[in-house]
């Protein structure tokens, strides 16, 4: 009797091992299973964006599975995706082939969109942003993977709590798509060399300097940057901290990048290319495609910087830009952010940081070797900023003579 107890005690043991295993087995599946997106990306446009890559037999990198070599620009259309460890990868088909072509060499091409003036997307009151727009949501997705699982990445865009286009940040968005909106930016033009360039301007300078001195001077010293010209600059993109935006800037790169093509649709609707000054509408649409590329790198940025840094990156405010605290950085520009107080963290609304950061900026984009007009024209595009950073920056040595100058 106890030998046949024995017997059934580890039948039952085999059997609850067999359902364990079993289980361990179901739930790896569950979170190392490709994501799917075939609803959406079905019938989509893929270009190749590098000068070689291979489409291969399987979503892997083996030598041993390649079909043939593309070349940059040639295309191939869409049948499914799938993200693998990370990694998210497209089966394509090409005139010749089918096969599989890594995300990371080629990009989507968005379906031309036949909007409706009765059914925009961008006023809707609930957007699926990967629904409605799969080229520009994967594209964006491709950008960040490294740093967000797919379920990360969705849980943040899908989120349609306070992201929906209304009030201001709608206001802004039309502004910008307005075929009249550079001419509208030259009438309300000023010469803000004379607002931000004046006695008040350089005694509040002289204030700040003071308070902050020590930071200037190692800055100063450690990059080869005149601490003239970096106050100069704080001086000019915020008044020295006072003016940062009050914007999400978040909500204004996605605003830019998914919805300011239905928004410009709707003004040619309306009559505004007929304004007088109005940009003609192919040149208005290619500054449109600019703005949509710059728009992709920043939020794309944006949301590498907060996955680092570990900070919310829908919380983080800025000018109706886009642009970051003290010295209105953007960010694509984070890459010269700095640790200037050495408290282990980058934060461009401490002064320290910000004095580190535009000296490092400045340096880099050859401050030393070119002079510093051409490091000023790479921070603003600007013959104006150039101006006006410059001038400050004379006056200001002169109302500090004891100021070190870098040789």
């Amino acid at each position: 009797m106890d030998g046949l107890a024995d017997v059934g005690e580890h039948s039952h043991f085999k059997m609850r091992l067999f359902i364990t295993i079993l289980l361990v087995i179901s739930v790896l599946y569950l979170f190392c299973a490709p994501v799917s997106a075939k609803s959406y990306l079905e019938g989509l446009e893929v270009i190749v964006i590098v000068e070689k890559c291979n489409l291969r037999k399987a979503p892997d990198t083996s030598k041993k599975n390649v079909i043939v070599v593309l070349s940059k620009n040639e295309k191939a259309t869409v049948m499914d995706t799938l993200t693998r460890e990370g990694h998210l990868w497209y089966l394509v088909k090409t005139p010749n082939y089918e096969g599989w072509l890594s995300a990371s060499v080629s990009t989507l091409n968005k379906k031309i969109s036949n909007f409706s003036l009765s059914d925009l997307i961008y006023k809707k009151t609930l957007i699926n942003l990967e629904k409605e727009y799969p080229a520009k949501y994967f594209n964006l997705y491709n950008k960040v993977k490294k740093y967000y699982s797919k379920k990360e990445f969705d849980d943040l865009l899908l989120d349609q709590s306070n992201l929906l286009p209304q009030r201001e940040y709608l206001d802004k968005l039309v502004f910008l798509a307005s075929p009249v909106s550079i001419k509208k930016q030259n009438k309300q033009h000023r010469d803000w060399v004379s607002i931000l360039v004046n006695q008040k301007t350089l005694n509040n300078g002289k204030l700040f300097f003071e308070k902050h001195k020590i930071h200037f001077l190692n800055a100063q010293k450690d990059t080869g940057v005149q601490a003239s010209d970096i106050i100069s600059i704080l001086n000019w993109e915020s008044a020295l901290g006072k003016y940062r935006g009050k914007y999400e800037i978040f909500k204004i790169f996605i605003h830019q990048y998914f919805h300011i093509d239905e928004v410009e649709f709707e003004l040619f609707k309306k009559g505004h290319y007929q304004k007088k000054g109005a940009m003609d509408r192919p040149a208005a649409v290619k500054r449109l495609k600019k703005i949509k590329k710059r728009a992709l790198n920043n939020l794309s940025q944006l949301l590498i910087w907060a996955r680092q840094t570990g900070f919310d990156p829908k919380i983080v405010k800025g000018s109706w830009a886009g642009a970051i605290g003290i010295p209105q950085f953007m960010p694509a520009s984070m890459a010269y952010a700095v640790d200037g107080d050495k408290d282990g963290l980058i934060d461009l609304n401490t002064v320290p940081d910000s004095i580190f950061s535009v000296a490092t900026y400045l340096k880099r984009h050859k401050y030393k070797e070119r002079g510093r007009e051409y490091a000023f024209y790479r921070y603003n595009h600007s013959d104006m900023y150039v101006r006006g950073v410059k001038l400050y920056s004379d006056k200001f040595k002169m109302l500090m003579p004891g100021l070190n100058t870098i040789e």
